[in-house]
């Protein structure tokens, strides 16, 4: 009897990681994280080519994102995404845009503050949420981009320069007026599902 005993604890430790819980299948893992958005799970569901997760209804999702590759100027970010349902997009703050989506880049050591506003950049293109699917795409050259306080990169370009050559995380935020302030759904419900998001030539 106690062989037994001893050969299921051992079974019950084998499948538990180091902080001792039960490891989680890979297939409901994701890289992407999401970040500094009070009523959403801290990660992505589902699998590759199918992440998803639900907009909350109330503040908010703001940002997505996972470590950065290794990228250059020149080259081209595209995302595949589909929204399904049909909940109202409200953005949390501003009034002057609808609900959108851009793409993000950020440098090593964006402490978040404005005192660093070159270390954050978002897509000039966008997409306004609804149902609905779509492609999302922006080249890494200055232009295409704007930083914290809207500044093109193409006005500053050895700042953009610089945080292509050090970034940390490639993503996407949701925004309306300000482009990582977040966004919900009321009237209904949305889920956002994640297609591809690549970096190529």
């Amino acid at each position: 009897m106690m062989r037994i005993a001893i050969g299921v604890l051992a079974l019950l430790l084998t499948a538990c990681n180091d902080e001792g819980s039960p490891t989680v299948p890979a297939a409901t893992l994701s890289y992407w994280k999401i970040a500094y958005s009070p009523n959403m799970p801290a990660q992505m569901f589902g699998t590759e080519g199918n992440w998803y997760f639900d907009f909350p209804n109330q503040n908010g999702v703001h940002y997505v994102y996972k470590a950065a590759p290794t990228v250059r100027v020149g080259q081209t970010i595209t995302m595949h995404l589909a929204i399904t349902g049909k909940g109202n997009f409200v953005p949390t703050e501003g009034t002057a845009a609808a609900a959108r989506v851009r793409l993000f880049l950020q440098q090593r050591g964006d402490t978040l503050t404005a005192q660093e506003p070159y270390k954050r950049w978002w897509s000039v293109t966008y997409v306004e949420l609804h149902e609905g699917e779509f492609t999302l795409t922006a080249s890494l050259s200055p232009d295409q981009w704007t930083s914290v306080f809207g500044q093109r990169g193409a006005q500053v370009p050895n700042e953009f320069s610089a945080a292509i050559s050090q970034l940390a995380n490639v993503g996407f935020t949701f925004g309306g007026t300000f482009a990582g302030h977040g966004v919900y759904v009321t009237r209904g419900n949305a889920r956002f599902i994640l297609r591809q998001y690549s970096i190529s030539q």
